[in-house]
């Protein structure tokens, strides 16, 4: 390791040692905050949390859509919404008014293992301070790398989940519902898509769409290198003129009051667009529920190709599994001579049952 990743490395371990230790001070403090939930103990509810608050759209849509499946399939619960920051602040506070039929729900999305580790944590912490009562983690991607720390992680995360008496698990992958049927074998661990293939954001008016949107990951995630992904963005300059970028990490924070905006704006862009290249899960399923054209590209792992396996069977999505100019050209023009896409019902597809499954034992 070179001396700026060390230091590198050495400045997240001690801004991750803060963070916990935050956490921890929080968490002792947080019964003072009992008044604020006093109101509903009575209630019959749902503490939804792991809620981002930082700018990637992705998992904001993930909290926004499984809040509204929640709304619409368990309507006779209140939805106490808390984001990932806050649950330290109020877990003690909410604990002492949940009543034993309570339930606690956690947002799912590719943040479960040790590349996330923040997230991982407080997942864990989740678990551990809700012992008592039924929790679900909706669907989530999971990877712990094959490293001495991805090992250490591993074993805790595996010792906090299989010690929880009804925690399930929802993998939204075929590659994850192994893993987790292996290692998270006291669990209950159902295969299922991501939660935001619930919504529906067609475009009614079907307005007439022009140009294409290129939305390439450039972190960890990336299969591609830099100069593929110049490559691919000079190519479809060459061929198809001006050419719009976007992204889903949109460089400033996100909150509950911002989000549906926010993602409304990015839809709107989607529903304008000929055709979507993407290596993003979130811009592929985006994509789907916006009835968007769109060419797959293989992220660095199993998420996007076995998230594109629920999808297949739209004729407006293409998958490539090796990326080059040549193969993506050739979706684009096989994706803008579609004339009539074939109308799936996702929700009905995949969500008509999911309420029973989730409370049954």
């Amino acid at each position: 390791m070179s001396v700026i990743n060390l230091r590198r490395a050495k400045i997240n371990l001690a801004e991750l040692c803060i963070l916990k230790k935050q956490a921890s001070l929080d968490y002792m403090l947080s019964k003072r905050y009992l008044t604020k939930f006093e109101k509903f103990r009575t209630q019959k509810k749902i503490l939804l949390t792991l809620i981002p608050t930082h700018d990637n759209l992705g998992d904001h849509a993930i909290a926004y859509a499984g809040k509204k499946f929640l709304k619409e399939n368990f309507s006779d619960y209140e939805i106490l919404e808390v984001n990932i920051r806050d649950i330290y602040l109020y877990a003690k506070a909410i604990r002492d008014v949940m009543n034993p039929n309570d339930l606690v729900f956690i947002i799912g999305g590719g943040n479960m293992g040790d590349l996330y580790r923040n997230e991982e944590w407080t997942r864990r912490f989740i678990i551990k301070t809700f012992h008592d009562f039924k929790i679900i983690n909706l669907p989530a991607t999971v990877h712990f790398t094959n490293t001495k720390y991805g090992k250490s992680e591993l074993r805790i995360s595996k010792k906090v989940y299989n010690s929880h008496p009804n925690l399930t698990i929802l993998a939204r992958d075929e590659s994850s519902w192994k893993f987790m049927k292996k290692h998270f074998n006291n669990c209950k661990i159902i295969k299922h898509p991501d939660i935001v293939l619930y919504l529906n954001e067609k475009d009614k008016s079907a307005k007439e769409r022009s140009g294409i949107l290129l939305c390439l990951r450039k972190d960890k995630e990336s299969y591609l290198k830099e100069n593929g992904r110049e490559l691919i963005e000079k190519t479809l300059i060459e061929n198809y003129g001006e050419l719009e970028k976007f992204s889903t990490t949109i460089g400033y924070r996100v909150n509950e009051k911002t989000r549906e905006n926010e993602l409304t704006a990015l839809w709107n862009k989607l529903r304008g667009a000929e055709v979507v290249v993407t290596d993003r899960l979130h811009g592929m399923i985006f994509c789907a529920i916006t009835e968007t054209p769109c060419v797959v590209l293989r992220s660095f792992d199993h998420k996007v190709m076995e998230g594109y396996s629920w999808l297949e069977d739209l004729n407006y999505m293409k998958l490539i599994t090796e990326p080059n100019e040549t193969s993506i050209l050739n979706a684009i023009n096989s994706l803008k001579i579609v004339r009539e896409k074939n109308d799936h019902s996702l929700r009905h597809d995949y969500f008509s049952s999911l309420n029973q499954q989730l409370l049954s034992n």
